[in-house]
């Protein structure tokens, strides 16, 4: 099987950032590089958004035209209330697992990120992003019928089969 390869964009102000060595660089308009990510193949686009992590809802305008293009799924605060926007638009959300998903009619739209040593099973949640993936988690989380995403850095030394791999180079 495949996997899917989902860029990693980072998006503040309404721009997008690729960040290498820790530096951002700005990449261009998001709606823009959607288009160019749907052209090239990809289906799904990782978004690290940086003024939704501090609970800012300045993007949605951007999300509500991204959703009409490309998949999205969106790192940001785990705020009720901006995390319910977000699921309105039909976005993805990615949330610690700790978040309490109960309230949330959308579970196929709710992505766990896994920190390493993690020992819950992400009730509720529909898919997992493993920070620190190894095959024995892979394996744990497929178990509990979760699509399992992981990080590039990760994809060389894990032998299990994932969903996804979230990729910087694109």
């Amino acid at each position: 099987m495949d996997r899917l390869r989902i860029p990693l964009i980072y998006l503040k102000d309404k721009q997008a950032f690729s960040r290498k060595a820790g530096f951002f660089r700005m990449i261009g308009k998001p709606i823009d590089l959607a288009r160019e990510f749907k052209a090239s193949g990809y289906e799904l686009i990782h978004i690290v958004d940086q003024d939704a992590i501090s609970g800012l809802t300045k993007n949605l305008d951007v999300y509500d035209g991204l959703t009409y293009i490309i998949n999205v799924q969106v790192e940001c605060a785990p705020d009720e209330k901006l995390v319910h926007k977000l699921l309105t638009l039909r976005c993805r959300v990615v949330l610690p697992p700790s978040f309490d998903v109960s309230p949330l009619h959308e579970k196929r739209l709710l992505v766990a990120k896994i920190p390493k040593d993690y020992t819950g099973d992400a009730e509720g949640f529909h898919d997992v992003v493993l920070e620190d993936a190894t095959d024995s988690e892979i394996r744990r989380f497929a178990a509990l019928g979760k699509r399992v995403i992981i990080y590039d850095k990760d994809e060389k030394k894990v032998e299990e089969t994932v969903w996804g791999v979230i990729t910087s180079s694109f």
